[in-house]
């Protein structure tokens, strides 16, 4: 794929950030793939997994070209809600996507209008990343 000029991301979910035998899956996975394999971060699903999603964007640095930006309660079961409005750092996320070349806000399913925080979460990112 590199000398075809072209780039493979993963993009997680909560399951990859599960144990098995003690040992964190994502962690696995990083000791086992090409490090100049990229990654799609979901920061939703990392925090609804239980971890912070910060943290594993700083620990990929550069390896993280693009990454979700979703906000809710971090309940699998619940759906999301407009950035700004659930319990996601989005601040925070975003000072630590310093070197990604895509912010992608993303709602898999919503408990109000799609389309309504959809325009509510673009008017705030607005505010976050300047």
């Amino acid at each position: 794929m590199k000398s075809a000029g072209l780039r493979l991301a993963i993009h997680n979910h909560w399951w990859e950030f599960g144990n098995i035998d003690g040992k964190l899956i994502f962690n696995i996975m990083l000791e086992n793939l090409d490090p100049e394999l990229s990654f799609e971060v979901d920061t939703y699903w990392v925090k609804t997994a239980g971890c912070d999603p910060v943290a594993v964007l700083k620990s990929l640095d550069k390896r993280v070209p693009l990454i979700h930006i979703k906000d809710g309660p971090c309940i699998r079961t619940e759906p999301m809600v407009a950035l700004g409005t659930g319990s996601m750092d989005i601040p925070s996320i975003a000072k630590a996507a310093e070197n990604a070349e895509w912010l992608i806000v993303e709602l898999d399913r919503c408990a109000t209008d799609m389309l309504t925080a959809m325009k509510e979460s673009i008017t705030y990112m607005k505010t976050v990343v300047k």
